[in-house]
């Protein structure tokens, strides 16, 4: 079936049964209306909004839509795990290309469905428009609790303070190592699974956000553009330097087999699109949310000294220079 044939708001009705017990449809005014709602509990409300644009954050060759849907909602739990909010509801606005079939927006449902249940959030709403070219954009609503003073406990950029330790979640570069894997043919090479799954269903730490945000840290990132990249902005908004040692900085085994330790370094330090978060705060504070099924490694410090800048530095103590620090949207890669 052509999706002329369906009609707008007979593919919404479809899109909505596909996407079954990941809709919302017990909140107080579910999909279906000119706006969603919902019942607020006590606590900050966080917010984030992302996109995800056909030939920009993927190509056919790369993902499927299913994937793309995964990594849309991935990417948007990460944002509210980045600030120690529990995520709860989404918002999703589907613009598709003169291209789009039915079969591919089922998956893109699917996909939704399926990372929606993994994040533990549900979809509120949403959109369904024709266009030039396929895009995807997705609002994400959260709750951050209160502390015993009654002030939210969240987790911001600007709270780094000089002293303090800098850990990161699980092993950085995997995405990247993925990509880099599928643009060369080798997506199917036996230790290949594990990256290409990271690069095309990333996986968001909310967990680990409320678990810092309850410890009392104050300050954490998702690694979105590259760990460089991302860490660059703590350290510009905490007017702080930040000092890496690049020997604590792990790297998934598979990418250090497949394309070699400087590459697998490379990629961890500025590839992107990990959703891992990076944290700053006392070592001990750090160190007790390490856990055996997502490990968190301290790979760096805080310091007064050269605010606003990253440094890597090497078992010689020489400051280490990768091709890149990441992605900005708007440039492309970040220079060093």
């Amino acid at each position: 079936m052509a999706l002329e044939e369906l009609g707008e708001f007979g593919l919404i009705d479809r899109i909505v049964a596909r996407l079954g017990d990941a809709a919302a449809r017990d909140i107080l005014v579910p999909p279906g209306d000119d706006a969603a709602a919902w019942a607020s509990e006590p606590g900050a409300a966080v917010a984030t909004i992302d996109a995800l644009a056909e030939g920009t954050h993927w190509r056919a060759g790369t993902m499927t839509l299913y994937d793309v849907a995964w990594r849309a909602v991935a990417s948007n739990v990460s944002d509210l795990a980045a600030m120690g909010a529990r995520p709860a509801h989404l918002l999703v606005a589907t613009l598709l290309g003169p291209r789009a079939t039915l079969a591919e927006i089922d998956a893109f449902a699917d996909g939704l469905a399926d990372a929606c249940r993994r994040h533990g959030v549900r979809i509120a709403g949403g959109d369904v428009v024709r266009a030039a070219s396929t895009a995807f954009t997705i609002a994400a609503f959260g709750q951050a609790p209160l502390d015993a003073a009654g002030a939210p406990r969240l987790l911001r950029r600007d709270g780094a303070r000089p002293g303090d330790a800098v850990a990161i979640s699980g092993m950085p570069g995997a995405s990247g190592a993925g990509l880099l894997l599928i643009a060369d043919g080798r997506a199917k090479a036996p230790a290949a699974a594990a990256l290409v799954e990271a690069h095309r269903r990333p996986l968001a730490r909310p967990e680990l956000g409320l678990r810092a945000a309850a410890a009392g840290l104050r300050c954490a990132i998702d690694v979105s553009d590259g760990l460089l990249q991302d860490l660059g902005h703590v350290a510009r908004r905490s007017r702080v330097g930040i000092e890496l040692a690049g020997a604590q900085v792990p790297l998934h085994p598979a990418a250090v087999e497949l394309l070699g330790r400087d590459a697998a370094f490379d990629q961890a330090l500025g590839g992107g699109e990990d959703y891992e978060l990076v944290l700053t705060g006392p070592r001990d504070a750090l160190r007790a949310l390490d856990t055996p099924e997502l490990p968190v490694t301290l790979i760096g410090r805080v310091v007064a000294e050269h605010p606003g800048e990253v440094i890597v530095w090497t078992d010689d103590g020489e400051e280490y220079h990768p091709p890149s620090a990441g992605w900005d949207q708007l440039r492309g890669p970040a220079p060093r």
